[in-house]
């Protein structure tokens, strides 16, 4: 086998590899966040959210035809697996590029595997690294755009072994099209940009700081040539504006200089003008690869269901590429967004501007992430930290590597710098994220962590190189290099799958498609749900769009609602034969549409007299009035001003124009402050409140047991695009399914439904015995042994159970909590005063189980842990009164938990 035909199968032995990790955890179906809204687009051909990602949406509509899979959006996430794989690949092409700029190529088959095993151990680092794989096996853009980076850098460097020449120069037009090709995937794969001309410099031109610094300012046109040149300046200009002034003159500068450029390639050809050739030809190839945006265009003009901003025309194109409804972050005032009291509280935590930017925004925001990747993460959650789970070996292979790079050859350590501090510090710069961030943003910054297993693999050689220069002639054998390769591999790949397999792998995870057909069939025909975020709306776009369920329902996203072109649409649309959502205002008024100054008043929604009969309601002064009273608090604050939200004025306007013509439903994540004052108006009906025009004290008070029963106890045999009761658990019941953070919290909400199914038994039914039937179904469906319930709650479901008169089951779970927290108890440690406080909660547990003795001496460990607590002595003192009173009762007295 020769050198080559070594390196080839090693490099395609590392795709498959990683291709077939990938393969076996992608999700079964639909994931949350952006991905159910790209995939619904792709199906369908839509728009999405700006600044969109046509190409990648094209590639995946191809891929959504191929039936390799039954599951539509498994053929989508393939399209990230496989992209990945080939990522991994190219880290592994790149890496052994590299290693032969400084050392020549492998003189013997030794040399070979040592430098061949090396760059396999950095691509597979990558491949395993925390953000990397999660990227690899969910349908999104980041594992297409580092396809493309990868694949950009691989072809420069061949560019440059090759040098000049015309065949040589086709490297160069390729680069130009991929580029152009990235900002129809996600702008931040432009950025290779910067390495590729920093090698056509290092090619070029003998090192000195006059030539430097000319470079850099030739790279800085060139790159503002692409962006925003080409990607923003070129239509705007097309439809007539440049900075601001307008004039129809301005609409023939791109076909002037799309027609300059054609002459250029013309001309220089004729000439033999090598120079001019290349940057004609590139800028065209830019061009036709941009041009994948006239999808945008022309799909906006076919009014989909899914057409977010409505970029129809030269102007609405130009606002979506610019992304003018998220806003422009400054570059330079770190604490720019103080809107929300959430943020101006965080942000009032910082001294400065500059502490604000090394403690939040580089260290939070990006040293956090870095963590993750080579050291280890601290866990699933929001705000995780880092922890040593990964024994930091990937982290001090990739510090030694690049200190080895530098040392070996500084032009390409240069190189491989830059571009690592490009993606990721001057990234953290520019985005200028602010606190709180609604999500992890560490899939921004999987640029910096290619270039670092980059490293890590140069890490794995220096190590052996350095063991040949210092140990003699035993570490120069062949074997001692194989051990080293053999430790490298066990101790920094294979150790990141042991440790990021579970969270990775969301292989029979249906939560996010079963929560969102779940959600919908909670909903009559034809209603109105209004949604909060990302997770109960995008998959239900891709439920309707893709899989056509529910189709009669008009999603109204809370969040959307403030902008004119969502209100138009809903008002004006029927996607799919839905019916137009009932809105009052004008076109013209929609369009001018802002939020108000505003203060809180009384309100009066009319009822009709047949509805008022129909929930029997008896309160004089409703049947008197024809109408329900509720109290419409303001939701903004400006010093002494008070306002209401866009969308806090269209769901009163959609409320009240609706007219109870249409059931009108909250889904459970909407807040409090979304639902304008009518929460006490609102009937739990499966996952979703109903508005209804009965008042009720708590949410379990008002509620249709009766579906909701059928929904919580129904087996669903068969998927239904029509209303149909029954709610689906696929998954919950499986001890090898992963379910992360954001499913975790989903299952609460299950849980909270059964919880008011049951207290409305208990409470408004006059049937406590149904309580325990309804939380033994929970446990059937949830079971809190795979899925497990904070020990507070568990209490609490104790206590339900016997209010059910169940003592085997209420003592089933108590006895659990005595088995979680007596070893803690023991240990005496002193923890905040809270509701999961061990000593409080296991002291309460004994008192259900009526083992005063027991709660006796956990009172005891209190009074001396807690000394110095006021009024620990009245506490304890009353405490033994009350256990004295009921020892001296009998047995048989029934006591209430």
């Amino acid at each position: 086998m020769t050198s080559k035909t070594l390196k080839r199968t090693i490099a395609i032995g590392v795709f498959v590899i990683s291709l077939a990790t990938y393969v076996v955890t992608l999700p079964p179906t639909l994931v949350f966040w952006d991905v159910g809204e790209f995939m619904a687009a792709a199906y369908l051909l839509q728009v999405p959210h700006p600044p969109g990602a046509p190409l990648f949406l094209l590639v995946a509509k191809v891929f959504s035809m191929v039936p390799f899979a039954a599951d539509i959006a498994v053929r989508m996430h393939f399209i990230s697996a496989l992209t990945s794989a080939f990522t991994v690949m190219f880290l592994f092409l790149i890496s052994v590029r590299l290693i032969a700029l400084w050392r020549g190529s492998p003189e013997s088959r030794d040399d070979e595997i040592v430098v061949y095993g090396s760059s396999a151990i950095g691509a597979l680092i990558l491949a395993y690294s925390k953000t990397f794989w999660f990227n690899a096996v969910e349908a999104e853009v980041y594992g297409f755009s580092m396809f493309l980076v990868s694949s950009v850098i691989w072809l420069a460097l061949r560019w440059y072994e090759r040098g000049h020449g015309k065949q040589s120069d086709a490297y160069l037009i390729l680069i130009a099209y991929l580029m152009g090709l990235a900002v129809g995937v996600h702008l931040l794969a432009i950025l290779a940009l910067f390495p590729v001309m920093l090698l056509v410099y290092f090619r070029t031109y003998e090192f000195s700081l006059k030539s430097f610094l000319r470079f850099g300012v030739v790279a800085l046109v060139i790159f503002a040539v692409v962006y925003p040149g080409v990607v923003k300046i070129l239509p705007s200009m097309l439809d007539g504006e440049i900075a601001g002034k307008r004039s129809e003159l301005f609409t023939y500068i791109p076909i002037a200089a799309i027609l300059g450029a054609l002459y250029g390639v013309y001309y220089s050809v004729r000439e033999k003008k090598r120079l001019l050739n290349i940057a004609m030809l590139s800028f065209l190839m830019i061009v036709i690869g941009y041009s994948t945006y006239t999808m945008v265009f022309i799909r906006a003009n076919a009014k989909p269901p899914m057409n977010e901003n409505d970029p129809s025309t030269m102007g609405k194109l130009v606002s979506y590429l610019n992304r003018e409804q998220y806003g422009q972050a400054p570059l330079i005032d770190r604490r720019w967004n103080m809107s929300e009291p959430e943020q101006a509280e965080a942000m009032s935590r910082y001294r400065s501007d500059l502490d604000f930017f090394l403690s939040y925004q580089m260290n939070h925001m990006y040293f956090r992430y870095f963590g993750w990747n080579f050291i280890g993460a601290a866990g699933d959650y929001k705000e995780a930290g880092v922890k040593w789970t990964l024994w930091g070996i990937p982290l001090l292979l990739g510090l030694f590597g690049a200190y080895y790079h530098w040392r070996k050859d500084k032009k390409m350590a240069f190189l491989t710098t830059s571009t690592f501090l490009l993606l990721g510090v001057v990234l953290v710069m520019y985005f200028n994220m602010q606190e709180p961030q609604p999500r992890e943003r560490d899939y921004f910054y999987v640029g910096s962590f290619f270039i670092f297993s980059l490293w890590a693999g140069f890490g794995v050689l220096g190590l052996i190189e350095l063991l040949k220069e210092k140990a003699g002639e035993v570490a120069s054998r062949p074997a001692a290099a194989y051990g080293v390769l053999a430790m490298a591999l066990l101790l920094a790949p294979i150790n990141m799958v042991r440790v990021n397999y579970e969270e990775a792998d969301r292989s029979g995870n249906y939560l996010p498609w079963d929560y969102s057909y779940n959600l919908l069939q909670s909903c009559e025909q034809d209603a109105i749900l209004f949604t909060n975020g990302d997770n109960d709306t995008f998959p239900l776009w891709y439920l309707q769009d893709v899989e056509g369920i529910r189709r009669d329902i008009r999603i109204v996203n809370l969040s959307l609602l403030n902008t004119p072109w969502y209100i138009d649409q809903l008002k004006n649309q029927m996607p799919h034969g839905a019916k137009k959502v009932p809105i009052s205002r004008s076109d013209a008024q929609i369009k001018n549409i802002q939020l108000v100054a505003y203060e809180p008043q009384t309100l009066d929604l009319p009822v009709p007299k047949e509805l008022l009969e129909t929930y029997r309601i008896t309160d004089t002064a409703v049947v008197k009035k024809g109408a329900i009273s509720f109290l419409m608090p303001h939701t903004l604050d400006f010093g002494n001003v008070k306002g209401l939200r866009v969308q806090d004025i269209m769901v009163l306007d959609i409320i009240f124009t609706t007219k109870w013509q249409r059931p009108i439903y909250f889904a459970m994540t909407v807040a409090d402050d979304g639902k304008i004052g009518l929460k006490d108006y609102l009937e739990m009906q499966g996952m979703a409140f109903k508005l209804i025009p009965k008042k009720s004290r708590t949410f379990w008070e008002s509620m249709d047991a009766q579906r909701t029963y059928e929904h919580l106890f129904t087996d669903v045999q068969e998927i239904s695009a029509t209303p149909r009761p029954g709610f689906l658990w696929r998954g919950l019941q499986a001890e090898d399914v992963y379910l992360d953070e954001d499913a975790r919290r989903l299952l609460m909400n299950y849980r909270q439904t059964f919880f008011a199914l049951g207290y409305y038994y208990a409470n408004v039914d006059g049937q406590p015995a149904r309580f325990s039937e309804v939380l033994d179904r929970m446990d059937q469906v949830i079971p809190r042994s795979l899925h497990p319930i904070p020990a507070g709650l568990k209490y609490d479901i104790a206590s339900f159970y016997s209010v059910s008169g169940d003592t085997a089951k209420r003592n089933e779970l108590l006895n659990e909590l005595v088995a979680q927290f007596l070893p803690r108890v023991e240990e005496e440690i002193r923890y905040d005063l809270e509701r999961e406080n061990p000593y409080i909660l296991l002291m309460q547990t004994y008192e259900m189980l009526e083992d005063y003795d027991a709660a006796e001496r956990v009172l005891e460990t209190i009074r001396r842990v807690y000394a110095n607590e006021p009024g620990l002595k009245e506490f304890v003192d009353d405490k033994k009164a009350q256990w004295n009173v009921r020892k001296a009762l009998p047995k048989n007295i029934p006591l209430k938990p």
